[in-house]
C-alpha cells in the first residue's frame, strides 16, 4: 500500500528573519509566528560567524506554546556563512498563531547574527 505524502518543490512565499546572538553563552530564541494557516516547505539557517560547539534546534509550536514537533535538534554551527537548508520531506502544516521556534545555543561566547528564510506554501 502506498503512503500518501504532501510534497512541493519550492514555495509560494519566502520570509526572512534575523536572530541577534550576543557574546554571552546561553539560548537565544527566534519565534517566527504564522499569521495565517499555511504549509511550510523548508527553512534555511545561516550564521554569519563560527561558534565552536554552538548548535541550533528548530521546533513547531502551537498557539499555546506547546511543542508540536521538533524538526531539527543539535545541528552544529559548522562555519561562518555556511547555510543549513532544512527541506522537509512532507509539508509542515501550520495553523494561524503557530510558530517556528529557532533556538541558537551559544557555547563559544561569540556574538553573531543568524539569518533565516522560511519557505511557505499558501
Amino acid at each position: 500500500m502506498a503512503l500518501p505524502k504532501r510534497v512541493k518543490v519550492g514555495g509560494s512565499y519566502y520570509k526572512g528573519d534575523k536572530l541577534v546572538v550576543g557574546a554571552t553563552p546561553g539560548d537565544y530564541v527566534l519565534d517566527m509566528t504564522i499569521a495565517q494557516g499555511c504549509a511550510v516547505n523548508g527553512i534555511t539557517v545561516i550564521p554569519d560567524a563560527y561558534g565552536a560547539g554552538d548548535y541550533i534546534t528548530l521546533q513547531h509550536l502551537n498557539a499555546k506554546n506547546e511543542v508540536v514537533t521538533t524538526l531539527a535538534d543539535t545541528v552544529y554551527n559548522v562555519g561562518a556563512n555556511a547555510a543549513w537548508l532544512f527541506d522537509f520531506a512532507s509539508l509542515e502544516l501550520m495553523l494561524a498563531g503557530d510558530k517556528f521556534r529557532l533556538t541558537y545555543t551559544n557555547v563559544a561566547a561569540v556574538a553573531l547574527n543568524v539569518y533565516t528564510n522560511v519557505e511557505r506554501v499558501r
